[in-house]
Order: C-alpha cells, then structure tokens, then sequence
C-alpha cells in the first residue's frame, strides 16, 4: 500500500514538475514576490495562450475549469456539440456562492427556473436523487450551497463524458499544436530581442 502511495507521489511530482517555481521558472514573475501585475493579465489573457499552458489542461477537468482560456476553449467545444448545458449550470452555481447573501435567495430561485423548473430556458438532466434533494433545498433553504449536490452530479458527467471527449478531439490538439508554434516563435524573439541588448551594452 505505501508503495502505490511512493508511485502516485513520483507521477504526481513528474506531471506537475514543469509548473513547480522550484524547478522550472514560471512565465510570469509571482505577483507576491515582485511589483509586476502581469500575472493578472496573464491570467486573464484567452487568446494568445502559451502550450505550457494548454497542456495543463489535460492534467483533469479540475485544471481546465480554473483557467479562464481553458473555460472559454471547452465552452466552444460543448458549444459545438450542443452540450453546454452543463457547464452553464456548473458556472451559475459557482457564481451563485460569491454573491452577497442578501441576493442569493432570488438568484437560487431563478437558477431552479433556468434549468431545472418545468418550464426550464437551459433545462439540465440530474439523477432523480439530486434533483429532489435540490428541489427540497430551494423551497426550504435556498442558500449558496443548495445546489451543491446537483452541481457535483453535473460535474461528474462532465468528467467522464465530456472532457475525455474534448481532451480526444482534433479542437483541442489543433489549439495545442498551434500554441506550441506561438510559444516558438516567442522563444524566438526574447532571443533575438536579448542578443540585440547584450549586443548593445557592448557597444
């Protein structure tokens, strides 16, 4: 047993050794370590996105969520195959658990007619467990967390369904391919960029 625990720790250690600060340099300067901002930005930052970044995303649907280009990439992928039902839902909750407390009653309340009333705009589909636990909860409490079992429901089927899916498809390694040519073409430039200084202070 504590030798599949030392195989697990060595797997999780060589898969995330690329992103540890301690080994590798990170993109961006630590925004607690130094005066740059640009690790904001660099979160934030959809479009022009670095492969290390993109091959995180395969790691677990977990990492994929927490970026926000990761978000928007699977969004487009579910998008595409009329299923973005889910991760509608699953975002809704997680906004519903930042808001002031006083509007979280009538939020819950509107998310339930969103995509689990009757007449739902986005309906979703949940086991019927989660779905009259969740019902209970938002006629009886409907607090940040009354969704909570019917968000990990969603969350599950997303995992097993749609994110081995979208880890598989040609959108995701085209998007990877690409963003390798980008990170090439950058590596390029600080170089060239770098020389011309050391060329400079020469001078």
């Amino acid at each position: 047993h504590s030798l599949s625990n030392c195989h697990r720790y060595i797997s999780f250690f060589e898969l995330y050794i690329e992103y540890d600060p301690f080994f590798t340099p990170p993109e961006v300067q630590n925004p607690w370590l130094s005066d740059s901002a640009e690790f904001w930005e660099y979160e934030k930052q959809v479009k022009d996105v670095s492969a290390r970044r993109v091959k995180r995303w395969a790691f677990s649907l977990k990492e994929l969520l927490a970026d926000p280009a990761g978000r928007e990439h699977f969004s487009k992928f579910l998008e595409k195959e009329f299923s973005g039902e889910n991760l509608k839902f699953w975002e809704a909750v997680q906004k519903l658990k930042t808001l002031p407390q006083q509007e979280v009653p009538d939020e819950a309340k509107r998310m339930w007619d969103e995509f689990l009333g009757p007449d739902a705009s986005i309906p979703i589909n949940v086991d019927g467990k989660s779905f009259e636990a969740t019902k209970k909860n938002v006629e009886e409490n409907p607090d940040r967390w009354c969704y909570d079992e019917a968000a990990a429901h969603v969350y599950h089927l997303m995992k097993t369904d749609s994110y081995s899916r979208y880890v598989r498809s040609p959108m995701y390694t085209e998007f990877l391919s690409g963003s390798k040519k980008k990170t090439s073409v950058k590596g390029i430039r600080s170089i060239v960029s770098f020389s011309g200084r050391k060329e400079a202070g020469a001078t």
